[in-house]
């Protein structure tokens, strides 16, 4: 074996691992125009011989608006370069780079499985196997189906036209494999409490799936056991998101000077927030049947240009993330524990809606010092955001579909109550925000 073959199976190995948990980093909670997926799959090549693969798969994709043939979602669609490497028979590696093309599925109304589709067009090189099966160019088609719950599973099927060397036959190839984010970008998620703000926009961890998990004996069928889970995942994100998120937020306070206390109650929210994704991660997991964790990420660089500066930011953050954003989280979450049944899941509820009301209460502490601190200029932009027009409830793909008591005895919201819920925490925290600039 030649050292470059050596030297391929540690490779792909490596970038696996990159691609299941490095590589992605952050997933955007909010619609982008553009995508980065990755992922790791197994395959059986046929042809000229027969050949086991583990490969790699890179892409990106530029998102377009609209839909296509009534199939595929708007601003779920697009095309992009891809490349893959494939180490087959611990012997040789292919190598494929092209385009591809295609949209997630499920804006269907009647879909019950939520997933995309994409086809690929490209050139190929697969390495020399032995004398009798030298290296070879190819034309790459294929198509990949992805399915999104609870995790990203693909399942391709590939082809490859040989135009070069002596063996002009052509070789199929049927692969399976999970992937770190979905093909055409992540949807738009409910932020539960106070999002992970970056430079980029807002930002959900991605997720990684550790194994089998003992399911929940809840009596469910597939499609909402499916959703659930799914609903669950994406609490348990936001909530990891608000981990570094609020150890941002004690760094940025003790930065401008702030009190000891609300440089400790930052602290003691990010303790919280490790508890309540932990109980979020371990619902998904029991109705998923799979050990299902979202990655910590790192909490933003510091980015202001001065104190002044940092204390309108804060301001601003204080008002949309604690007041309104964690205010919303804890009603959201004492509407769900009323209709809740399932008692992993009351818990889970009750924790939350007593935690999020306190880092609500942290938001306007933060808020008054700032006001206190950074005078006329951070009043009139708390002023402006307080006075505008109400701000849209936090976006949701959907309700969860399924039969309502049992989703609301999984402690999920129906939109109109979560919908309920935002103008009822808006009017209130607008009420008592203008009072607060009055004494200001």
């Amino acid at each position: 074996m030649s050292s470059c073959s050596r030297a391929l199976p540690p490779t792909l190995a490596a970038l696996g691992v990159a691609a299941l948990v490095s590589l992605p980093g952050q997933a955007r909670a909010e619609d982008d125009a553009f995508a980065m997926s990755v992922g790791v799959s197994v395959s059986v090549s046929f042809g000229q011989k027969l050949a086991f693969g583990l490969g790699a798969d890179l892409r990106a994709t530029f998102l377009m608006d609209g839909t296509f043939a009534g199939v595929f979602d708007s601003g779920h669609m697009g095309f992009g370069p891809f490349a893959q490497a494939t180490w087959l028979d611990f012997s040789a590696g292919r190598f494929a780079i092209g385009s591809h093309g295609g949209g997630d599925t499920s804006g269907n109304s009647d879909q019950v499985v939520a997933c995309s589709i994409a086809g690929e067009l490209g050139w190929t090189y697969r390495t020399r196997i032995s004398d009798e099966f030298p290296a070879q160019h190819g034309l790459h088609v294929g198509a990949m189906a992805s399915l999104f719950e609870p995790v990203v599973v693909d399942f391709s099927a590939r082809a490859v036209i040989p135009v070069s060397g002596e063996l002009y036959v052509p070789e199929g190839m049927f692969g399976m494999g999970v992937r770190a984010n979905r093909p055409f970008g992540e949807r738009s998620h409910a932020i539960d409490g106070r999002p992970l703000r970056t430079a980029d926009g807002v930002v959900l961890p991605p997720v990684l799936g550790l194994g089998p998990a003992a399911s929940r004996p809840a009596r469910l069928d597939r499609a909402t056991r499916a959703a659930l889970a799914g609903a669950w995942l994406d609490s348990a994100r936001a909530e990891c998101g608000s981990i570094p998120a609020f150890l941002a937020l004690a760094r940025d306070l003790a930065a401008v000077g702030a009190p000891a206390s609300l440089v400790a109650r930052a602290l003691g929210a990010l303790g919280d927030e490790v508890r309540h994704t932990a109980r979020c991660s371990e619902i998904a997991s029991e109705l998923a049947g799979w050990r299902l964790r979202p990655a910590l990420l790192p909490p933003p660089a510091a980015r202001d240009a001065d104190r002044q500066a940092a204390l309108v930011r804060m301001a601003l953050e204080a008002w949309h993330d604690g007041c309104l954003g964690e205010g919303a989280a804890a009603a959201r979450a004492r509407r769900s524990l009323a209709a809740a049944r399932d008692e992993g899941v009351r818990v889970a509820l009750g924790e939350i809606a007593r935690d999020e009301a306190l880092h609500a209460e942290l938001g306007w502490r933060v808020l008054a010092y700032c006001l206190a601190e950074g005078g006329r200029e951070v009043r009139e932009a708390v002023g402006d955001a307080m006075t505008g027009p109400a701000p849209a409830p936090p976006a949701d793909d959907a309700e969860v579909e399924g039969e309502r008591k049992k989703v609301q005895a999984f402690g999920r919201l129906r939109r109109a109550e979560a919908d309920a819920a935002w103008d009822e925490t808006w009017a209130a925290a607008r009420r008592d925000g203008e009072r607060m600039l009055v004494a200001a």
